[in-house]
């Protein structure tokens, strides 16, 4: 009966130390992740090998729930997301190159979310965006192949580019007229 009372004493001691601890552990890993939680910002000028100037202004805002008022694109679908709400949605994307802006419409850009990383680099004389975001079966890889003013080219694949999942082509036929070059496609 004694040893049972110490071994019960010992345990509620074990007890009293160690659950405070486990608590405190989870509150702790709670606000990092909280701190962490903030909408991706990039604003940055690239100088390509090829001499070309890049600059690109991203910005992410935050969104609190489908279907309110400041978050109705969610809606329509997202990638970056294993399904419910994004954390963020991307609110600003402009691109300029050599100082002139190359413009990206608003629809090629607003389904990309939770994004944590962008890259601008040169391939065959086009610059590429590459934009990275979300997690687990919801992370994406979305690469913007630029094709002079005259359009671009997007596609979405997973975090490792084995399979495309979406591929869309944007001629911009404001850019016809202006450039001689532009009658063959993107170029």
């Amino acid at each position: 009966m004694l040893s049972l009372l110490k071994i019960l004493r010992s345990g509620f001691a074990v007890i009293l130390i160690f659950v405070p601890l486990v608590l405190f552990m989870h509150l702790d890993a709670f606000a990092q992740t909280k701190a962490e939680a903030i909408p991706f910002m990039h604003e940055k000028t690239y100088l390509l090998p090829s001499g070309k100037s890049v600059a690109i202004k991203f910005r992410e805002r935050p969104c609190e729930s489908a279907g309110s008022r400041g978050c109705s694109e969610a809606d329509a679908g997202t990638w970056g997301t294993d399904g419910g709400v994004p954390r963020f949605l991307t609110e600003v994307f402009l691109v300029s190159i050599d100082g002139r802006e190359f413009v990206i419409p608003e629809k090629f850009y607003k389904d990309l979310t939770n994004t944590y990383h962008l890259n601008a680099f040169e391939q065959k004389t086009r610059v590429i965006i590459e934009l990275k975001g979300g997690e687990a079966a919801g992370a994406y890889t979305a690469r913007f192949t630029l094709g002079g003013t005259c359009g671009f080219e997007r596609k979405v694949c997973g975090e490792v580019c084995g399979e495309i999942w979406e591929r869309t082509t944007w001629y911009n036929a404001f850019a016809y007229e202006a450039e001689a070059g532009c009658e063959s496609g993107i170029q």
